[in-house]
């Protein structure tokens, strides 16, 4: 019987992630799959388990989708600018850091929680980190990072459609450029996935279902004179797959959810948007770049995401993605470790502390 409870989730998941596509939403079927499990569970049944491994494989393609995005062309872009990108992208993760504490205040949360919630552009990763750290919260984590991507979609395309310009030919350009192989030689890459989670996993590496499978595409696509990316039917199965995993997490936690909870993730993530409108006025004080395509480089969101409000706006596609391929992996190989790493000497500390009392 579970078995076919669990036939059904995927069944209603696929149909809402489907409806939602349809009418156009971003990141349909990460979010329909959320929804769809959510009423599922706490509506139809609870009697049904969901196999582990799916969430993981989902991990894989998103992983290797990410990689993906990183290529020569794009590495270029990064190295022509390449102080003002760092600058930037320290300056955006140190203020999501300083309104990490003011959430805390708000929330009453663990620092574990506000780490988490509040860094930008790593949804995936913070979510995952989140069910691996046992004091984090993981139902305010989710929520307040898929708030903060409904908030962008919502405030970004409005602030900067104020000085929209340029050419689509940039989004053509990147399109373009990720083209799918099929070749022997991708056997090497296929088998080098596993075997890097593997190693990952014993150096106790954060997220290693999705570090992994990037580390490897990246270094395919830059070794090698092909340009591997993911076909857009595997992404949408992997949102569907990490989806499902998060709804169940979520249907347990929310009735914890609260007005106070609310009002904190809005203003956390408004002042964010803020604060990145704030810094991206003062850097045009000394670059050449265009508002419309600093701002998108700067914007907290996910890469997805903001690569859509720029194919929109006309913007310098290949720019905004190095800035924010840049970022995720900043993000994943420094930032993501060095907050497993104090989160760790956190609880050691509390350990400490309670052995002495």
């Amino acid at each position: 019987m579970k078995y076919i409870n669990l036939f059904l989730l995927f069944l209603s998941a696929i149909a809402l992630s489907a409806l939602l596509h349809w009418a156009g939403m971003v990141m349909p079927w990460l979010f329909g799959a959320m929804i769809a499990t959510v009423v599922f569970y706490r509506v139809v049944t609870t009697h049904f388990h969901y196999p582990k491994w799916f969430g993981n494989l989902g991990l894989i393609i998103i992983g290797a989708e990410i990689g993906s995005t990183f290529t020569l062309e794009t590495l270029a872009d990064m190295a022509e600018d390449y102080i003002t990108i760092i600058v930037l992208s320290l300056l955006i993760i140190g203020l999501s850091l300083l309104l990490a504490r003011f959430f805390m205040r708000m929330t009453g949360c663990t620092l574990e929680t506000a780490v988490l919630a509040s860094i930008p552009g790593a949804l995936s990763q913070m979510i995952v980190m989140a069910e691996e750290e046992k004091r984090a919260d993981l139902l305010l984590v989710t929520l307040t990072q898929m708030s903060r991507i409904v908030l962008v979609v919502i405030f970004v395309p409005l602030i900067a459609s104020f000085t929209a310009g340029g050419e689509l030919a940039g989004a053509n350009e990147v399109a373009s450029s990720l083209t799918s192989v099929a070749t022997i030689d991708m056997l090497w890459m296929l088998l080098g996935i596993p075997v890097v989670i593997y190693i990952m996993m014993l150096m106790k590496f954060p997220v290693p279902y999705m570090i992994g499978p990037m580390l490897v595409v990246l270094v395919w696509n830059v070794v090698t004179d092909y340009t591997f990316s993911v076909d857009v039917s595997f992404m949408y199965a992997a949102q569907l797959f990490f989806g499902i995993r998060i709804g169940l997490q979520i249907s347990t936690l929310i009735n914890q959810l609260n007005r106070r909870l609310i009002l904190s993730m809005m203003i956390q993530n408004i002042l964010l948007i803020i604060g990145t409108l704030g810094l991206v006025m003062v850097f045009l004080l000394v670059s050449e770049h265009d508002f419309t395509d600093l701002f998108l480089s700067a914007a907290p969101g996910g890469i997805g995401q903001i690569i859509i409000v720029a194919v929109e706006m006309g913007a310098n596609i290949a720019m905004i993605s190095s800035y924010h391929i840049f970022r995720i992996f900043f993000i994943l190989l420094i930032v993501a470790p060095l907050i497993n790493l104090l989160l760790r000497r956190n609880r050691k500390r509390r350990q400490h502390a309670n052995d002495g009392t």
